[in-house]
């Protein structure tokens, strides 16, 4: 039963969090209910069923069969999405991308230029960290979710600011990447290193050394 329930949560979680802010739902929505209300009740399910599957998952971790035992020579390629999701997490802060609802300007620059949906990709590399560094089936429910939701979302979201904002967000796109450091791999944008800001990739940094050592003590979980 509750494998089941965290199944059901997590699968909600990402369906709900997609499928309402999809083109003609989200449409129909918001001109049922106004585009505050609206908000209020994406935000509102999204809580109950993502803050649910984390409810569920935090007391019942390794539900269900286990499909792998992750070796430890992936173990790194885990600490790398783990630390790449961070930065790109926090960055979006930093510079929010003009993906989001904050952000107007389409001029592509710092974390921008590695992927213009930087919060996105730094949930969807979290979400698949612990996805390969846990093979439970309620486990990679639980996480295979969040990066649904930051993968296929960011796609989603292209698509929606594109007929919304025409063709300046059009070139925006043609100059960056979803994937990160794609558009800087193929020629189309370059890093930067005089946009990034020290003091905080050194925060970022040692947020991360501080979560790899105390992730034990936080979580249960070595």
């Amino acid at each position: 039963m509750t494998l089941f329930l965290l199944i059901l949560l997590s699968s909600l979680f990402a369906l709900t969090h997609i499928g309402m802010s999809h083109g003609e739902i989200r449409r129909s929505l918001i001109q049922r209910l106004g585009e505050q209300p609206f908000r209020g009740l994406y935000s509102l399910v999204s809580f109950l069923t993502f803050g649910g599957a984390i409810w569920v998952f935090s007391g019942h971790r390794n539900l269900g069969p286990l499909f792998w035992d992750t070796p430890g020579w992936l173990y790194p390629l885990v600490y790398l999405l783990m630390l790449l999701g961070l930065v790109l997490f926090v960055l979006s802060f930093v510079t929010p991308s003009p993906t989001g609802m904050v952000a107007k300007s389409m001029t592509p620059k710092g974390v921008l230029r590695i992927t213009r949906h930087p919060m996105n990709m730094g949930l969807a590399s979290f979400g698949l960290a612990h996805m390969v560094a846990n093979g439970f089936l309620g486990d990679l429910f639980f996480f295979g979710s969040i990066f649904v939701v930051g993968f296929l979302g960011a796609y989603h979201q292209d698509r929606r600011k594109a007929a919304e904002r025409g063709d300046a967000f059009t070139a925006f796109c043609k100059q960056t990447s979803i994937l990160p450091f794609a558009a800087i791999l193929q020629g189309k944008n370059r890093l930067e290193p005089e946009e990034f800001r020290i003091p905080v990739l050194a925060l970022i940094l040692a947020g991360y050394v501080a979560l790899f050592l105390l992730h034990g003590r936080l979580f249960g979980v070595e």
